[in-house]
This record gives C-alpha cells, structure tokens and sequence, in this order.
C-alpha cells in the first residue's frame, strides 16, 4: 500500500492546467456490503489512493436495498465516471439506474465509465477484470481496481436486459439490468437460506444442503420451456434491431455532457447492413426439467477469447438428483466453487417461460433475489464502459 501511495502521489503532484478541470468521480458505497466491512475496507485501501491521484471524490452511500438506483436517476452532479464500491447486486442496481435515466438509450450509457471496487459478497465481474493473488487476494483486488480508475483504463463489456413479460399489467414491468448471471435453481435457493442455519457456524452452508435436500421432485425443480436465438458477430438484422433499441437520449437531462466532447460516438467501419446471416433471429425451442439453470455472460468467463462473439452461456444442471446426491454435490460445489451445470446452449436473446410458479422458488440476477416469473433476457453487446487493469483493457 506504501509503494502504490508513493506512485500515486507524484501523478497527483504534477500541475494541472489552469483551462483543465480536475477529475471527479461519484462513488456508490454500499456500507452493508462485505458484512458492513465494506466502508471501512474502502476508507483503508481506496480512498486515499484517489485523493493522492489528486481526483475530486464524492461519495453517496445506499439507504436500503434498490436505493443505488434512484441516487443514479436523481444525481444531477457532472461527474467523469460512477465507481460501484460493492459486489454484483449493487452493480445491477446502478446499471439499472442509468439505463432507466436515459430511457433505455445505449448510446448515452456508454459514455459513462463505470469503475468497480469488489467490496461486495459476490463480485464475479471485478474477478474476471483482475488478477487473482496468493494471500490477500481480497485487498490487492480492491488496489488494482483503485488503479484502474486512476490510470484510466478501460474495456467495453456485455451487459443484459431482463424483461418481465406480464400480459395482464396495468401499469408495464420496468426491465432490470446486469453484467453477471441469472440463476434458478434447488441449490442456488439452499444456498440463499445458508445464514438461517446461523448457529451452525462454519457448517451453516452445508447444514442448508442437509436440510433442504428433502424437496420433492428435485430433477424437475426447473421445469420451463426455453425460447432462444443463436449468438451473432453482428448482420443486416442485428444493426437494424439495435437502432430500434436505442430509442431516444434528451439532451437536457445529460448531466455529463459538460466534459463530453460533442459527436465523440465512434463509428465502426464494419457495414453491416450489408452482412447476411440467415441464421440470425431464428427461435430455437428447448424443453427443459432439471435440478438448475444458470444464465452466464461472456463477461465472467475468462478463458473466452477477445474474438470469440458475445453470448449468453445457458448452463442446465444434472438429472438423476436424489437426496445424498444433492447433498454430495452441494458439498463439492463449497469447497470447488464450480457450477454444477453440465449441458451448455449459447445464446443471444432468450424467451424463459416457468412451467409453474413456485412461490418457495426465486430468480437471481447477480445474486439478487427476485419474484420466478416469465421474463425476456436480452444480450446488449459491448454495451458498458468499465475500467480494468492494463492486461485486460
């Protein structure tokens, strides 16, 4: 920490010209992140390397859950970058935020950086940005990301829509946005439930797999019909579609525009209008009874090549679920962090469609927990400025 201070603190020396404004950056804290160690992590580790780089900091802390969403739509500050200072569900939320604060059009949330602290519980996306380390893994990660900021690095990554489809709605569903995953599934719910089982202490996750192991009809907990299309580098039809979804920006709500070069978009030099691909668009059908099922960008997937399209990863878990087998297989998923899903089915846009609706049953987007009803997930490629370490910018 000694060593990054010092380097930091002769970039925040050097003097800025006087018809250049000095950096600012908005910080969405979520103190309850990290079991209300978050704060205190982001005051040690940080902080102080922004205010030595000589960046103006602003700091809004969350109230209550979903409140990172309205602190984004209400904020009216000019601020150079949103720094997320906690774990995937908060990253949703101020995703959400801005998408909904400029009507869902891409084009003005793509010139917004967004910086990312894994201060949270579950910080899948700040894990694929950085290195991964011996001992202090945890610290080091919350330095590289500070550095990241500072160094003004950054890398454009997918992010996606999910819809809820609703046919009887007076008033329309508004649609929730991420980076990570959506998961459903008997496993993913025992592990939700883990802190009930408190007095259990460090065995309070494998007690949940025990206890919750007694579930009927474990291989057809996830009974839905899947509607889905096939990836695509981009085609006469994606390009047209895109500029359907961008909607309209309202320029006298930008509260960025004030350091924002006018007409800064960058055009590619693909045309793709006069791309073909039969394939595109095209609805495939996939029944499905299973035990789990994961949603996966391309965005926590490391071992994916920079080429590689983006997709939506459809994981579905094992058949053949008994109890000692859900127990067993909960207790390897602790101790090897990997998912349980075996077939695997890429993606771009997916139609998800319960069989029936479980009331006990939840959907998670990045770990957080909402109503399983039938819902749209929409791939937006590349579709989100995020600051990342030199290797992977």
């Amino acid at each position: 920490m000694r060593q990054y201070c010092e380097t930091v603190s002769q970039y925040g020396d050097v003097p800025l010209p006087t018809n250049i404004k000095p950096r600012h950056v908005t910080i969405i804290l979520n103190p309850a992140a990290k079991k209300r160690k978050a704060k205190k992590l982001f005051q040690n580790y940080c902080e102080p390397l922004l205010h030595l780089a000589g960046i103006s900091v602003t700091i809004i802390e969350t109230q209550s859950e979903n409140h990172a969403r309205k602190i984004i739509m209400d904020i009216d500050t000019p601020t150079d970058a949103i720094i997320v200072a906690g774990g995937d569900g908060t990253l949703s939320d101020v995703l959400t935020g801005l998408v909904r604060k400029y009507d869902s059009d891409l084009n003005s949330v793509k010139q917004c950086p967004i910086g990312i602290l894994p201060l949270g519980q579950t910080n899948k996306i700040a894990k694929s940005l950085y290195h991964e380390y011996d001992n202090l893994s945890n610290v080091k990660q919350m330095i590289e990301a500070t550095m990241a900021v500072i160094n003004e690095q950054y890398k454009m990554m997918d992010m996606i829509e999910v819809k809820p489809i609703e046919d009887n709605s007076e008033e329309p569903v508004k649609s929730i946005y991420a980076m990570g995953s959506i998961e459903w599934g008997a496993w993913k719910d025992a592990n939700t439930i883990a802190n009930k089982y408190w007095y259990w202490g460090p065995l309070r996750k494998y007690a949940a797999y025990v206890f919750n192991g007694y579930k009927e009809n474990l291989n057809q907990y996830c009974n839905a019909i899947l509607k889905y299309t096939l990836p695509c580098e981009g085609c006469s039809r994606c390009t047209q579609k895109n500029s359907l979804l961008s909607g309209y920006s309202n320029s006298n709500t930008r509260w960025w525009h004030v350091f924002i070069p006018k007409n800064t978009a960058t055009r590619s030099s693909i045309d793709y209008s006069k791309i073909i691909n039969e394939e595109c668009d095209i609805v495939h059908e996939l029944c499905m009874s299973a035990s789990e099922l994961h949603i996966e960008t391309s965005n926590i997937n490391k071992t994916q090549g920079v080429s590689s399209p983006s997709s939506l990863k459809i994981k579905i878990g094992p058949k053949g679920i008994d109890y000692l087998s859900f127990v067993t297989e909960g207790w390897k998923q602790e101790n090897s962090n990997k998912s349980l899903c075996e077939q695997v089915v890429e993606a771009k846009n997916i139609k998800l469609t319960p069989q029936k609706v479980d009331e006990k049953c939840s959907l998670y987007i990045d770990n957080e927990e909402y109503e399983l009803k039938p819902v749209e997930i929409n791939l937006l490629s590349q579709a989100v400025k995020v600051f990342c370490s030199h290797m992977n910018s």
